[in-house]
This record gives structure tokens, sequence and C-alpha cells, in this order.
């Protein structure tokens, strides 16, 4: 679970309080993001029945970058993508990139960011020349 211990039938505030927030407030951080990284690359790969060193192989990265992956989660793109690819898992990562991308090219107003419409600035030409 998260650590939290019962007390009497109890469960710690904190938790519970935690619980709501993540619910209303999901903030995903770095460390969030590296966890389920690593995770995923460590799972797939037992999940093909592979060892490090035979998805070294397939992905053509070595076996110290793939260790390490499984570790921190941390690799270049390039690494990362090899070994996803390897993995048969780079699909997805692209469906969420072009999502993110029709996204970026919305305007803000589309976006669910609703803010008020740009003002329309019309230009005046006086007559009688330049001001």
């Amino acid at each position: 679970m998260c650590g939290c211990t019962i007390d009497n039938g109890k469960i710690l505030w904190q938790y519970i309080v935690m619980n709501y927030l993540n619910k209303i407030l999901p903030l995903t951080t770095v460390e969030d993001v590296l966890a389920n990284l690593r995770e995923l690359v460590r799972l797939a790969r037992q999940r093909e029945e592979w060892t490090q060193a035979d998805l070294a192989r397939r992905s053509g990265v070595p076996m110290t970058t793939i260790s390490r992956l499984e570790r921190t989660g941390l690799a270049s793109t390039d690494t990362l993508f090899k070994v996803l690819f390897a993995l048969n898992r780079l699909d997805a990562i692209e469906d969420m990139l072009k999502e993110q991308l029709r996204l970026v090219k919305f305007p803000k107003t589309l976006d669910g960011d609703f803010e008020s419409a740009p003002k329309v600035v019309k230009r005046v030409r006086h007559k009688g020349g330049s001001k």
C-alpha cells in the first residue's frame, strides 16, 4: 500500500488526504514517470522471457545500458526508442506523442483553457495623410 499503518480499524488521516488529493489533483513528477518507465521495460522484458542480454542483443543496446534503464529509468531518447521497439511497445509512445502534438496545435481557447476570446484590433486609417 503506502506504508501506512492501520490502528483499531482507523486508517491514518495522511493516507486519506493523499488519496483524496491524488484523485483531485493528480501530480505527475519526473520520478513517477521514470519509475513507470523502468517498470515497463523490466516487466515487458520478463513477459517475453528474455534476459537483459537477450534484450540488449535484440535492441542493439549494451547490456549495461539495459541494466541502468531498468534500475533508474534513465536512457537517451534513441536508446529508449530502440529498447521499446524491441519490446514492441514503441507504438504506444508514438500514439501519445501524436495526441500531444494534436493538442498543442489547438488554440488555447479550444484546449480547455477557457480564456476570453482575443481582442480584435482594427486598424483605423485617417484621412488626409499619415498620423
